[in-house]
């Protein structure tokens, strides 16, 4: 999949890239060869709609991510540019979407190429938000070969998540209506991980 941003309400211009593209009940209905977990704390806000400005916020910075990453300035936007980029991120109709957002970084000087990205879609519903997180995590698991499905604890109210191989892990997460795409290429697993739990953290803190 491809992230592309040129221009946005809030005067924000990028473009990034985007390759490769819980617990409630809705993880029954969870797409097929996906895993939904159970990790949601009830610990913090839950979010509801949030705001482009919101959504700026709940993008993390470099200081956030750790002294030694360094990224693109990260991006919000709303209308129908968001809209059109959320129905390509998640193939369906985006309906309800409230505003987008974007963030790359990499490890300074990394001979691994260690790199993240992230990306949120704030809806004004649960059940858009959730139809939308279906839709993507049904993309992000397909592939020849596809990726493998893998668990771990995020907080978020689902989490459905893809490993290719030993250090890229993709991840699909709703946290009240916003749902959170992070793709972290990282060598340590532990590093890995923490990436989607920060973006969670970020998302409820924004909310």
């Amino acid at each position: 999949m491809k992230f592309a941003v040129r221009g946005t309400a809030c005067a924000v211009a990028l473009v990034a890239a985007l390759t490769g593209c819980g617990g409630d009940g809705d993880a029954a209905d969870s797409a097929v060869g996906v895993v939904g977990i159970g990790s949601g704390d009830g610990k913090g806000k839950k979010s509801g709609p949030l705001s482009v400005e919101q959504v700026r916020a709940a993008l993390p910075t470099n200081e956030e991510l750790g002294a030694v990453w360094v990224g693109d300035d990260l991006a919000a936007f709303e209308g129908e540019m968001a809209r059109q980029q959320c129905a390509k991120e998640t193939g369906t109709s985006c309906d309800g979407l409230v505003a987008a957002g974007h963030k790359e970084a990499a490890v300074r000087g990394n001979s691994d190429d260690d790199d993240v990205e992230f990306t949120l879609f704030s809806f004004d519903s649960k059940q858009a938000a959730t139809a939308a997180m279906k839709g993507m995590a049904a993309k992000t698991g397909s592939g020849d070969p596809a990726p493998e499905p893998t668990q771990f604890t995020t907080g978020a109210d689902e989490t459905q998540s893809f490993t290719n191989g030993r250090s890229s892990t993709r991840t699909v997460m709703r946290v009240g209506n916003v749902v959170a795409y992070v793709q972290a290429s990282i060598y340590n697993t532990e590093n890995r991980n923490r990436m989607s739990t920060l973006q969670v953290e970020l998302i409820k803190k924004a909310g």
